[in-house]
């Protein structure tokens, strides 16, 4: 298990779990097409996003990265499940998904979600924190803070979030499982004498668009 930053090595050994996420965050994207001999990673028919196809981009996204950087922190708290797992493979999507939830949506009750969360410790800052959110992605300030939010609502509470969740094919009880796995690492990481933050901060500066996040 990866607990200590000097573990952490200067030229990373990206997993399968960031290989995995690197190529399936592509395709949500719309940054590659998937041909014949492309993995499945969705249903296209549900999915109208992997139908598109476009030329391969030079420069990742920051959002890419940062879903990246979310994994491999989560992987060096020893939470993950085993790689290649139909669990992991669930995760890796709903990792990228909610990202895309939080940067993009505008439903009320997930905005007014993200704004108390953040609102609790950073009080008038949140409104900042939230759109800065929209161009760099996930970062452990925002982990964090919904981890919180959402362990203060019962499973009938965060029911007002389903309908923000759906266009996003995500549910409510996949957001308790994210929120969950991010406090067990924190929990991990704090039993060894170590930040959530700072391991999340040293994985976003290995992977790509740490320059623009």
């Amino acid at each position: 298990m990866l607990l200590s930053l000097g573990c952490l090595s200067p030229v990373p050994q990206p997993s399968a779990y960031t290989i995995n996420s690197f190529f399936v965050a592509l395709v949500l994207g719309g940054l590659v097409a998937i041909g014949e001999a492309a993995p499945v990673v969705a249903d296209p028919v549900q999915n109208p996003m992997l139908t598109q196809t476009s030329q391969p981009v030079k420069t990742a996204s920051p959002h890419i990265g940062s879903a990246m950087a979310v994994l491999a922190t989560l992987q060096d708290a020893d939470v993950l499940p085993p790689e290649g797992a139909p669990e992991a493979n669930r995760i890796i999507r709903f990792v990228i998904q909610f990202q895309s939830v939080f940067t993009k949506s505008d439903d009320p009750a997930v905005q007014e979600f993200a704004r108390q969360a953040l609102a609790r410790k950073y009080g008038g800052q949140a409104a900042d924190i939230i759109t800065s959110l929209r161009t760099t992605g996930w970062t452990a300030v925002v982990l964090e803070g919904l981890s919180d939010e959402e362990a203060r609502h019962s499973s009938e509470d965060l029911q007002t979030l389903a309908q923000g969740f759906a266009p996003f094919n995500l549910t409510v009880e996949e957001f308790h499982r994210f929120m969950q796995l991010v406090r067990e690492a924190r929990q991990a990481f704090h039993t060894h004498g170590l930040e959530f933050g700072n391991i999340f901060l040293s994985r976003r500066k290995e992977m790509p668009g740490a320059g623009s996040s």
